[in-house]
């Protein structure tokens, strides 16, 4: 053990109450800044994984439309039989590759009358999105004979006063009003406003016959990727593909993904983004400067020790190393606790969501959590080396200490 780390571990807290007052203070900050910026991160990865999920879980991570139009297209349909279709779906990070077909119409009843758009789907659509928030009912079966079962949402079965089971009498407006009686087979609830008010489910057969369509015209095909994949990746990647491979037969299509459908959404998260940053960088300056003073307190009160060590022939760098040490102890004490209070708190909210919000307002009915060890890893060594980076400041005080005049100080 070299003599800085020995003379290091026989510190004390401090003989004065100012001292001791003044480390717990420290360290207690190192936690509280420590936890308040795991709960940050955690807390903004959640809104970028929640938000992700449910866009892409309801409308496909990328999507090939017709020139100009949107995915919600009920005018212009387009064949899914195209010859480069097996490509996209053989690509490593795609999950399903499904045409699908909308229509807008009004269900109404004696006291309310909502409007919709009812996504038709086949057989072979990927319901495992729908399937984890299903709340009441359950998911309907399109295979064989057209099927009148249809998915609506909680927030739209409330407001219209349906429950599963009940017959949903819907409107088509167009050239002339077609009617149409479903089912009301299950109720989801997306946790994502922009869907919930918006989106019903119907067998894609019916949508194409109240479009007047041929069964291999679709509104858009929707491509689901790995919830790891990168929506911008695979939007470039399904671009090549479809620059390279396209046949003369097939119809000329553009590629667009669900960042550039919700961008409101995904612009609001690069501005957590901004918030984050700004509270990381507060959080570990705040916590420094508390270390410094903590330790300038404890290098008044040893102030008579640092003149006797120098006058042992120790270096204003070795004794600078004394107190580091002990601001390393204060540190790492506070980094400790602060992981254990910010992991505990970010458990606590993620399994049993405790912090409601308004989905009006933040898209989602709770604060999301998602913890990467990964990121507090990187989150714990960066904060720890600018905080003891700020501390070192203290070797400017050390240095200045003349062990002839500090000798005489009881």
């Amino acid at each position: 053990m070299s003599a800085s780390r020995f003379i290091a571990s026989k510190l004390s807290d401090g003989d004065g109450r100012l001292s001791r007052t003044s480390n717990t203070i420290a360290w207690v900050s190192v936690c509280l800044s420590v936890a308040v910026m795991i709960i940050a991160i955690a807390v903004v990865a959640g809104f970028k994984a929640e938000i992700r999920n449910r866009a892409t879980g309801a409308m496909g991570s990328v999507m090939l439309v017709q020139p100009g139009q949107a995915p919600v297209n009920e005018l212009y349909p387009f064949s899914e039989n195209l010859s480069y279709r097996g490509k996209l779906a053989a690509e490593p990070s795609v999950r399903s590759v499904s045409g699908v077909a909308w229509r807008s119409g009004l269900l109404k009843t004696d006291e309310h009358i909502d409007g919709l758009y009812f996504k038709g789907v086949d057989s072979l659509y990927d319901f495992s999105f729908f399937a984890s928030c299903l709340v009441d009912g359950s998911l309907p079966d399109y295979h064989g004979r057209t099927s009148n079962d249809v998915l609506l949402s909680r927030t739209t079965a409330s407001k219209l006063g349906f429950s599963v089971g009940d017959d949903v009498v819907v409107y088509f407006i167009g050239d002339e009003v077609k009617v149409r009686k479903f089912r009301l087979c299950g109720i989801y609830d997306a946790g994502l406003e922009e869907i919930d008010t918006k989106m019903g489910v119907a067998d894609r057969r019916q949508v194409q016959r109240l479009n007047g369509w041929a069964s291999d015209e679709v509104s858009s095909i929707e491509i689901r990727i790995a919830p790891d994949a990168s929506v911008t990746g695979m939007n470039d990647r399904v671009q090549e593909i479809v620059y390279t491979s396209m046949q003369e037969t097939d119809q000329a299509l553009f590629v667009t993904n669900v960042k550039k459908l919700y961008g409101h959404l995904f612009d609001w998260l690069s501005l957590l983004d901004l918030n984050v940053l700004m509270i990381l960088v507060l959080m570990v300056v705040v916590a420094g400067f508390n270390m410094i003073s903590a330790i300038l307190i404890i290098l008044f009160e040893k102030i008579s020790t640092i003149g006797l060590l120098k006058a042992l022939g120790m270096t204003s760098r070795e004794v600078t190393r004394v107190f580091l040490l002990r601001a390393g102890a204060l540190v790492g004490k506070g980094m400790l606790w602060g992981n254990v209070v910010g992991i505990g708190l970010c458990l606590i909210q993620r399994y049993t969501h405790v912090i409601k919000l308004d989905p009006a307002n933040y898209f989602v009915n709770a604060v999301p959590i998602r913890l990467s060890v990964g990121q507090i890893l990187l989150l714990d060594i960066v904060a720890a080396i600018v905080m003891m980076a700020i501390i070192s400041l203290s070797a400017l005080f050390v240095s200045r200490v003349s062990p002839d005049r500090t000798m005489r100080v009881e």
